[in-house]
This record gives C-alpha cells, sequence and structure tokens, in this order.
C-alpha cells in the first residue's frame, strides 16, 4: 500500500526540529535534570520575554533589562527540566524546588466541570511566574559532541554553583552589595552570622547601588 505524498510531507513536516547530539544531550539530563543547585547570577521571570536568560560564551543576557528578578544569586532552585531547542541550545526550566514545580504544574491541569472558559489559561500563567527558563547558546556544533558537552559545563557553571559553595570573600561581598535586604534574609542565603552581617552592612559604601529585596514565594 503507498503512502500518499501530502501524508509523508505532514509527517516530515511534524518531525522535531534538529537537536543537538544525542550523546551530549543523553548526559547532560542525566547529569543535571531534577538537581537542586545554588545559582551564581540572577534569573530573570519568564513571563516578560520569551527567553529571559540566555547564556553563551560572550555573557548572559536575553530579556528586557527592565524585567523582575525571580529567582536572585545564591539562592537554590530546582532544575527541572532540560530540554534541546536545535542544534547548539540547550533550555533549561527552573522553579524554586521540586515541591513548587509540582504544585504549580498541578494547579495549571483544568478541573473538571469548571465553568470558567479562561481557568485553564489562568492557571498555566500563575505556574509561569513560579518558574523560568535558562537557554545556553553554544558554539560547539552537533558533530562535535565532546566539545559540546564541555561548553554545556561552563555555561552551567557560570548559571550555578555546581562544583562547590561559594566562597566566604563572596557571601561577603554579597552582603555588602545587597544592604536593602532585612538580616534574616542575608543570613539565609549566605550563613554569615547575624552580628558578621551588621558589621559588613556598615563597611558599604552609602553611594553603592542597593538591589532590590528578592520576591517572596508565591503561595498556594
Amino acid at each position: 500500500m503507498r503512502v500518499p505524498i501530502l501524508v509523508v510531507l505532514l509527517l516530515l513536516s511534524a518531525a522535531p526540529a534538529e537537536a543537538i547530539h544525542r550523546d551530549a544531550y543523553k548526559e547532560v539530563r542525566g547529569r543535571y535534570e531534577g538537581l537542586t543547585l545554588r545559582l551564581r547570577i540572577d534569573l530573570k521571570a519568564a513571563g516578560h520575554a520569551v527567553e529571559p536568560n540566555v547564556v553563551s560564551l560572550e555573557g548572559a543576557g536575553g530579556g528586557r533589562e527592565r524585567s523582575p528578578v525571580l529567582f536572585g544569586r545564591l539562592e537554590k532552585v530546582y532544575v527541572e527540566r532540560v530540554m534541546s531547542e536545535g542544534p547548539t541550545r540547550l533550555g533549561l526550566t527552573v522553579y524554586r524546588s521540586q515541591e513548587e514545580a509540582a504544585r504549580l504544574r498541578a494547579t495549571a491541569i483544568p478541573q473538571p466541570g469548571n465553568p470558567n472558559p479562561n481557568f485553564s489559561r489562568t492557571m498555566a500563567s500563575f505556574a509561569q511566574q513560579g518558574s523560568t527558563t535558562v537557554v545556553l547558546d553554544l558554539k560547539a556544533g552537533k558533530k562535535d559532541p565532546q566539545h559540546q558537552m564541555e561548553e554545556i559545563e561552563t555555561l552551567l557553571d557560570r548559571v550555578f554553583y555546581l562544583k562547590g559553595e561559594p566562597t566566604l570573600e563572596e557571601m561577603q561581598d554579597f552582603v555588602r552589595r545587597h544592604r536593602g535586604m532585612s538580616i534574616t534574609q542575608l543570613r539565609s542565603l549566605t550563613g554569615l552570622d547575624p552580628e558578621e552581617i551588621r558589621a559588613l552592612l556598615k563597611e558599604a559604601p552609602a553611594s553603592e547601588p542597593e538591589a532590590a529585596e528578592p520576591p517572596a514565594d508565591i503561595g498556594p
């Protein structure tokens, strides 16, 4: 039995876009999907840009300059999913925690018999507010899986602390640069003693720009 040409064309058009090398993709998913990691950088909210956080060897960018920060530096976040988005692009979906990822996914599912036609759209938007995406833009091509994997790990280490915790100097510098945060918040993020935090805040020059406080957890 011959398959009509139109059907073949439709099947081809529905085929997934070219992905990064299969071995590199499989390895990075096995290593990092489902982990809770500490951030080296701020991550912007996904609701204000299709790609709010793009990281390459040239640096980090993406989204609008005024897009709000959803997860701040030194916070711990949950890498819920790793996705191939082309031969040289890898996407990560990031939540505050594994529990919040499960809760927000559940609330995005329309309840049976709900009379509100906009219910699913509202819940999906709510879920999006509690997560964001990170895109790794690679230079290494699909035909070079070893260098792709090396570059992926290099970029991931620019987003997260992969091989250890922040140094004491980094945590002290964080306190000096975030004078707008409360002692409780700074202690939670750095683990430093409150008295040391107070002393560091007194050292910070008054002219230094203050960072905004991290957003509060989204309640149920």
